[in-house]
């Protein structure tokens, strides 16, 4: 039996973020077309960045990645070509985790470095912080 919450969570949110998603970037284009930029803190400073950024989006990649993959590829085929479910979904979390410990790691890394760096915690706008707490 489905909760109302299950329902929530499994159906009715995933559309209203594709819609968000859709509608916003219709919205961008049509009022702030050229405005599609963020400043590069990149010069500011550059340790920190050659970890935090390369973990954050390999990570992000791999999760998007696995989520398509989970999607488009039939149980059936899994099952055909010698895959049983336990080993599939044993795969699926492990890789899954790799990919949240790489994410996590890499938001780490940056909020760290804008709360540590100071010029780049001085060029830090309230949205910059906004994004980071959305994606957390």
């Amino acid at each position: 039996m489905i909760t109302a919450w299950a329902y929530f969570w499994w159906v009715v949110l995933p559309y209203v973020a594709m819609a968000v998603f859709v509608i916003g970037h219709i919205w961008r284009w049509r009022y702030d077309q050229f405005g599609w930029t963020s400043r590069s803190t990149q010069l500011q400073e550059r340790s920190w960045l050659k970890w935090g950024a390369p973990l954050f989006h390999y990570g992000t990649f791999a999760a998007i990645g696995g989520h398509v993959m989970g999607i488009l590829i039939p149980a059936r085929w899994t099952t055909k070509i010698g895959i049983s479910p336990h080993a599939y979904h044993l795969f699926a979390a492990s890789a899954g985790l790799l990919a949240a410990v790489l994410v996590i790691g890499g938001m780490a890394v940056l909020a760290a470095r804008r709360v540590f760096a100071p010029r780049v915690r001085a060029t830090t706008s309230p949205v910059d912080w906004v994004a980071l707490v959305l994606l957390g």
